[in-house]
């Protein structure tokens, strides 16, 4: 008994059907953001404000059945509203703007990650900058005005909040270096 103990559990390894298998290399998750970066280098700005849009928006999109869609609609609003203060009569308006650009951003970012390349990336940055150009035409003179500042003292005095908010909204300057960055 002690010698077939002894073979099982010091010789079984040696013959190799008891070893562990090396496990095998994965193929690196391409990302959008490496496919873009190889074929042209981006903005520095640009390359650390897209990582951070991207691992947002892979929160929202692989929530379960429509908890993305709720909860993207519900933190864009709730992060804009202490900014700008809804009124009443806008908050449905913008309640279904953000679940038309939930859907629409959904169906282009599962399209950009399974194509994973340059032309993907490009269109789908350049949905997100029409996003920001619709929510912001909703916006009244004032709100605008009260956006716009709010994100230029966080871009200079509150660098961490301000990376909170660029996970799913623009400063003027990073919305031009967006524009400018995906033709």
């Amino acid at each position: 008994m002690k010698y077939s103990l002894f073979i099982f559990l010091f010789l079984w390894p040696l013959w190799g059907w008891g070893q562990a298998q090396p496990k095998k290399k994965k193929t690196p998750n391409t990302t959008t953001t490496a496919a873009h970066s190889e074929k042209s280098k981006l903005p520095d700005e640009i390359d650390r404000t897209l990582k951070l849009k991207l691992a947002v928006i892979q929160y929202f999109v692989a929530q379960p059945d429509d908890k993305g869609e709720t909860l993207f609609w519900q933190t864009k609003g709730k992060l804009t509203f202490g900014i700008v203060n809804y009124t009443e009569a806008q908050n449905p308006v913008f309640k279904e703007l953000f679940i038309k650009q939930y859907h629409e951003m959904y169906k282009e970012y599962i399209l950009m990650i399974s194509q994973g390349d340059v032309a993907a990336t490009t269109t789908f940055m350049q949905l997100l900058v029409r996003h920001e150009l619709e929510y912001r035409a909703l916006l009244t003179p004032e709100q605008l005005t009260l956006y716009r500042n709010a994100f230029q003292t966080m871009e200079t005095s509150n660098r961490q909040t301000y990376d909170s908010y660029t996970g799913l909204f623009f400063s003027d300057s990073l919305l031009q270096a967006y524009q400018n960055g995906f033709r």
